[in-house]
C-alpha cells in the first residue's frame, strides 16, 4: 500500500523542483528583464525530463532492495523523492551562488561609473555610450558638426558595437542618475530636446540644402 504521506511529500518536492528548475533560471540571466517565455525557454526544460527518467530508472532499481517495513512502491517514492530532493537543493544553491556573483560583478561595475561620473562632471564631459552598427548618412563635416553641437551641451557620444553587455548597463544607469542633475544644471531644463531639435534641423538643413 502507497503512503499517502510519502506520496504528498513526493508531489510537493517534484513541484518544487519543476519550480525552481525552470523560473528559477531568472537568477542565472539576471539583470536581464524578465520574460516568462525566455526564462522558460533558457533553462531547456527537456533537460529535466532527462534527469527524471534517469531517476525513475535508479528508483526502480533501488524498489528491488528490500527494506524493512517498506513495500516496493514505498521504497521506490522514498528513493525517488531523496533524488528530486538532491537535486532540488543543488540547483537552488548554484543559482543563488550565480545570482550574487553576478550581483557583486554589478555592484563593482557600478562603483566605476560612478567614479566616471564624478571625473567627467570635473572636466564637463560627459560620455553617453550607444549600441549597433552606425549608419553613415552624412559626410564627414556634418558629423562635426553633430558633434560641435553635442559638445556646446557637454555631451560626447561613444558607440560600443551591436553588443549589449546587461551587467554594464547597470553601471550605465547609475552613471546616467549623477550626471542627469549635472546636465540639467549646466544646461537648463529641456536640454536634451534642445539639443535633438538642434542636430535634426542641421540634419535637414544638410539633405535638403536651399538653393
Amino acid at each position: 500500500m502507497i503512503s499517502k504521506k510519502l506520496l504528498r511529500i513526493n508531489i510537493a518536492v517534484l513541484s518544487l523542483l519543476i519550480v525552481v528548475y525552470t523560473l528559477g533560471n531568472y537568477l542565472i540571466l539576471y539583470p536581464m528583464k524578465f520574460d516568462f517565455l525566455t526564462v522558460i525557454s533558457e533553462s531547456q526544460p527537456h533537460y529535466l525530463l532527462f534527469i527524471l527518467a534517469f531517476f525513475v530508472l535508479i528508483s526502480w532499481l533501488i524498489s528491488h532492495i528490500r527494506i524493512k517495513n517498506l513495500s516496493p512502491k514505498n521504497r521506490f517514492l522514498l528513493a525517488f523523492t531523496i533524488l528530486c530532493g538532491i537535486m532540488l537543493l543543488w540547483i537552488g544553491y548554484y543559482n543563488l551562488s550565480t545570482f550574487f556573483n553576478i550581483r557583486k560583478v554589478i555592484t563593482k561595475s557600478e562603483n566605476e561609473y560612478i567614479q566616471q561620473a564624478k571625473e567627467d562632471i570635473k572636466n564637463d564631459s560627459i560620455v553617453f555610450k550607444s549600441y549597433g552598427l552606425p549608419i553613415f548618412m552624412y559626410d564627414q563635416e556634418t558629423y562635426r558638426k553633430i558633434d560641435s553641437i553635442r559638445s556646446h551641451y557637454g555631451i560626447y557620444l561613444e558607440n560600443t558595437g551591436c553588443t549589449v553587455d546587461y551587467i554594464e548597463n547597470e553601471g550605465r544607469h547609475k552613471y546616467e542618475e549623477i550626471v542627469t542633475p549635472y546636465l540639467e544644471k549646466r544646461n537648463g531644463k529641456d536640454w536634451n530636446k534642445k539639443m535633438l531639435d538642434e542636430i535634426e534641423k542641421l540634419k535637414k538643413t544638410e539633405l535638403h540644402p536651399q538653393k
